[in-house]
C-alpha cells in the first residue's frame, strides 16, 4: 500500500553560523513553536544513466522522522512536489517492488541502484496562525551528503539549508503569498531561495551523470530547432498521458493517438535530420506501432458515444432499448479490451526505446546537415516523398472495392494513417514553409479519410451486432436504421475521397 500526497514548499540557503529570522507576522504567521532536534538517514536510488534525476524524480529509502519509509517525489516546479510513500522494508538494499513498478516509465525499464547517502540533523519549527493552527512547518537542516559512485570525492558535502512546507491541502496560491512573506525576512539574514532545488540535485554535483549532459538547441531559423521542440512538447505529452493510462485515469485516447501519430511523423517523415543508425529506425516503427494501437482504442472510444445515435429525432424512435443496449455494452466491451492493449503496449521493450531515441533527440540533439537548412528546403524534400506516397495509399484506398469489406477497411486506414500523418508532419514546419494549397488539401483528405474510417468500423460492428441478435431472435430492424446511416456517410466520404485525390 502507499499515500501520495501534495507537497508545496519553499528551501532556503542559509549561512551555517546564521540565526534564523523572526518570521511572525509574515503571512498571517502569529507563533512559532519549536521541537527537539532529531536524525535522518536517506539513501537516493537511481538508474546507471540517472534517468530518475532528468525526469525530476527522485526515490529514497530514509530511516527517522515521522515518515520513515520509501519516498517518490515528482516535481511539479521548484515548490510544488507530488510525494508517495510507500511502508520501510527491512531490507535497506533492495528496493520493493511497488516502488519499482510505480517507477517503470521514469527509470526506463532499467534497474536502480545507491547513487547519494544524505543524513540530516532536523530542527522543526511549527508556525502557528492566531488560533494556534499550523500554517506550515519549518525545517532547519544541517546537511552531509555522500556520492556512492565510483568517482566520488573523498569527503562529503556538507551545507544547511531550511525547508518552509506548508500544511496539507492549503491552496497552492495561498501557500505561494505565504512563501512571498517570508523571502523579505529570509533575505534580512543572508539567506534566500536556494540556487539547487533538492537536496539529491546538491549532492549529485559533479556526478557522472549521462542523462544531465545536455547540448545545446540548434539555431533558430533552422529546421532542426522546430523538430526539437516539437519532439520535446510531443514528448512530455506522452508522458502525461501514458502516466494516467498506466493509473487506470481517465485518459484522452484521441489526445494519445494524435501524440504517438505526431512523434511518428517527425521521426518518420523527417528521418533525414537524425544520425544514421538502427536507433532511430527503431524508434520511429515503435511509434507507428504505437499510433497504431492508440488509433484503433480512439476509434472504438469514438464509437461508444456514436454508434447506438441515429441521425435524426425520427429515426432514433425506431430504435428499441435492447438494441441500444446491446450496442453499448459491445462499444464499451470493445474500447475496454483496446484500451488494454495500449497500455500493454506501454510495458513494451519497444516503448522504452522510443522514450530514450526521444530523450535523446531532446537532450542532446545532433541534427545533420540537412536538418540545419531553412525550413523551406527541407519542406520540399519532405513534400517530394510524403505526396506521392500519400496519393499513392488514397488511390488505394478509392480504387476498384476489394472482393471483401475487411480489405476495403485495411486500405482505407493505411491512407487514413499515412495522411494524418502526413498532416502531422507538415504542422511541424507549418505552411509558411510548405504550400498553402497542399498543406490545406492533405488536411482535407485526412478529414473525409477519417469520417470514412469511422462509418466503415461502424458498420462492421452494426453487422455483428445484428449477427448475433438474429441468431438469439432479437429483432434486427434497429440494426438496420443505424446501418442506413452509416451507409450514406461512407458512400458520401468515399466520393469525397475521390475528389482529395484528385487534388492531393
Amino acid at each position: 500500500m502507499s499515500d501520495t500526497h501534495l507537497e508545496i514548499e519553499r528551501t532556503y540557503d542559509l549561512p551555517a553560523d546564521a540565526a534564523l529570522p523572526d518570521l511572525v507576522g509574515a503571512g498571517g504567521i502569529m507563533q512559532t513553536d519549536a521541537q527537539e532536534p532529531f536524525e535522518l538517514d536517506a539513501t537516493y536510488w537511481d538508474t546507471q544513466r540517472y534517468d530518475l534525476v532528468a525526469a525530476h524524480v527522485t526515490v529514497r529509502r530514509r530511516t527517522g522522522g515521522h515518515d520513515a519509509g520509501w519516498h517518490i517525489k515528482r516535481a511539479e516546479s521548484d515548490t510544488v512536489r507530488h510525494e508517495q510513500h510507500f511502508p520501510l522494508t527491512e531490507d535497506p538494499d533492495t528496493v520493493p517492488v511497488e516502488v519499482l513498478a510505480a517507477l517503470f516509465t521514469e527509470r526506463r525499464g532499467r534497474g536502480l541502484h545507491p547513487v547519494v547517502r544524505i543524513t540530516t540533523t532536523r530542527t522543526v519549527t511549527r508556525l502557528l496562525d492566531e488560533d494556534g493552527d499550523q500554517v506550515a512547518e519549518l525545517a532547519d537542516d544541517q546537511v552531509v551528503a555522500e556520492r556512492l559512485d565510483d568517482d566520488a570525492p573523498a569527503d562529503p558535502d556538507t551545507w544547511r539549508e531550511v525547508e518552509v512546507e506548508a500544511v496539507e491541502g492549503v491552496d497552492p496560491q495561498i501557500a505561494h503569498e505565504l512563501f512571498a512573506a517570508l523571502d523579505g525576512r529570509f533575505a534580512a539574514v543572508g539567506a534566500g531561495p536556494a540556487a539547487v532545488a533538492s537536496k539529491l540535485a546538491r549532492g549529485l554535483t559533479g556526478a557522472p551523470a549521462p542523462r544531465l549532459q545536455t547540448e545545446e538547441k540548434p539555431h533558430k531559423g533552422t529546421a532542426a530547432r522546430a523538430l526539437t521542440k516539437r519532439l520535446r512538447k510531443l514528448r512530455g505529452t506522452l508522458l502525461r498521458l501514458e502516466a494516467g493510462l498506466r493509473s487506470g485515469a481517465s485518459t484522452d485516447l484521441s489526445e494519445t493517438a494524435e501524440t504517438a501519430l505526431g512523434i511518428a511523423a517527425v521521426l518518420g517523415s523527417y528521418r533525414p535530420a537524425f544520425a544514421d543508425g538502427d536507433a532511430i529506425d527503431r524508434a520511429a516503427a515503435a511509434a507507428d506501432a504505437l499510433a497504431a494501437v492508440t488509433a484503433r482504442a480512439a476509434l472504438a472510444d469514438y464509437l461508444v458515444d456514436r454508434l447506438p445515435r441515429a441521425s435524426s429525432p425520427a429515426q432514433e424512435a425506431l430504435i428499441d432499448s435492447i438494441t441500444r443496449e446491446r450496442i453499448l455494452a459491445s462499444t464499451r466491451q470493445r474500447r475496454d479490451d483496446a484500451t488494454r492493449e495500449v497500455v500493454l503496449s506501454l510495458h513494451e521493450e519497444s516503448f522504452l526505446e522510443l522514450l530514450d531515441a526521444l530523450d535523446d533527440a531532446v537532450e542532446r540533439p545532433q541534427p545533420t546537415k540537412w536538418a540545419l537548412r531553412d525550413p523551406k528546403q527541407v519542406a520540399q524534400d519532405v513534400s517530394a516523398i510524403e505526396k506521392p506516397r500519400v496519393r499513392d495509399l488514397v488511390r488505394a484506398a478509392v480504387g476498384d472495392d476489394p472482393a471483401d469489406e475487411a480489405g476495403d477497411r485495411e486500405a482505407t486506414q493505411r491512407a487514413w494513417h499515412a495522411t494524418l500523418r502526413a498532416r502531422m508532419a507538415m504542422d511541424v514546419l507549418g505552411d509558411d514553409a510548405f504550400p498553402h494549397a497542399l498543406w490545406k488539401r492533405i488536411g482535407t483528405a485526412a478529414d473525409v479519410l477519417t469520417e470514412r474510417v469511422r462509418s466503415l468500423h461502424a458498420l462492421e460492428q452494426l453487422r455483428v451486432q445484428a449477427g448475433i441478435a438474429d441468431r438469439v431472435g432479437e429483432g434486427t430492424f434497429g440494426y438496420g436504421v443505424l446501418a442506413g446511416d452509416r451507409v450514406r456517410v461512407a458512400e458520401d466520404s468515399y466520393d469525397e475521397a475521390v475528389h482529395a485525390l484528385n487534388r492531393v
